[in-house]
């Protein structure tokens, strides 16, 4: 059965952007979609109920479910992810407390109707300027992350979001990153995950998000356990959404055999 992952980060977009993107997403294809850069607003609190009406919240019993939606929200006014899925969510989880100011970057679910379920991790990691209070944020959320994939062995598991990181062969390379930063990309693949992309596209670069000046960057990822490597088929960035403004990033889509 072919699985489609579709992750977007939606910009924390004002209610008349929201509005759009939610018309661009309906008339998409997609099982899982992993929306980044979402907020406790007025355009994600619309985003939210669009798929809310069509289907439930995990928390809520309902019937005729069309959509199942996973949004943790900040106590703290941070940013965070959204997952909305197709198939039924069994169980979900946070290695945060909800009080904690990270809890709303990580989502984690099972989703399916039988014991061979699939494991779905969404990420926003922070972005960083040279301040210490957003150096410490970041490498706060990829400790916290990285010790999570320390604990669980990568099987039948997507990882999917914007991860504000670049792999070491990235084109261009900026001397802007730290070390660590491209570590955390390395712990990723060390700990059993493949890039889709790149496993999709061998050779190939291409950006999720572009700058003022006209530099690219790779920072929207779904990586898949390599159990699943042999289920992975096309993988490609869809620049409509950067080219019509309804985000500064790219959309980020998967096809899996799974």
């Amino acid at each position: 059965m072919k699985t489609i992952i579709l992750t977007m980060n939606v910009g924390n977009p004002s209610l008349e952007r929201a509005k759009r993107q939610c018309e661009w997403i309906d008339q998409q294809s997609f099982d899982i979609l992993v929306s980044t850069e979402t907020k406790n607003s007025q355009g994600c609190q619309y985003i939210y109920d669009h798929f809310f009406d069509k289907g439930f919240d995990f928390k809520t019993i309902n019937t005729g479910v069309k959509f199942y939606v996973s949004y943790p929200r900040s106590k703290t006014g941070d940013l965070g992810v959204m997952i909305i899925s197709k198939r039924e969510i069994c169980s979900e989880y946070n290695i945060f407390e909800s009080n904690n100011r990270l809890y709303s970057r990580f989502s984690q679910m099972s989703v399916g109707s039988g014991i061979d379920n699939l494991n779905i991790i969404g990420l926003y990691v922070p972005s960083r300027d040279r301040s210490i209070e957003k150096i410490n944020r970041k490498t706060e959320f990829i400790n916290w992350v990285s010790s999570e994939l320390n604990r669980h062995p990568a099987k039948k598991t997507i990882i999917a979001g914007d991860f504000n990181i670049l792999d070491r062969n990235h084109i261009p390379h900026y001397p802007t990153f730290y070390t660590w930063e491209y570590e955390f990309y390395d712990h990723i693949i060390n700990n059993g995950y493949c890039d889709v992309f790149c496993k999709s596209n061998p050779g190939k670069q291409d950006h999720s998000w572009v700058g003022r000046t006209g530099d690219g960057y790779r920072y929207d990822y779904i990586f898949a356990s390599s159990d699943l490597v042999k289920n992975i088929g096309q993988c490609y960035f869809i620049h409509e959404t950067r080219h019509r403004k309804l985000t500064d990033h790219s959309a980020l889509y998967a096809e899996l055999d799974i």
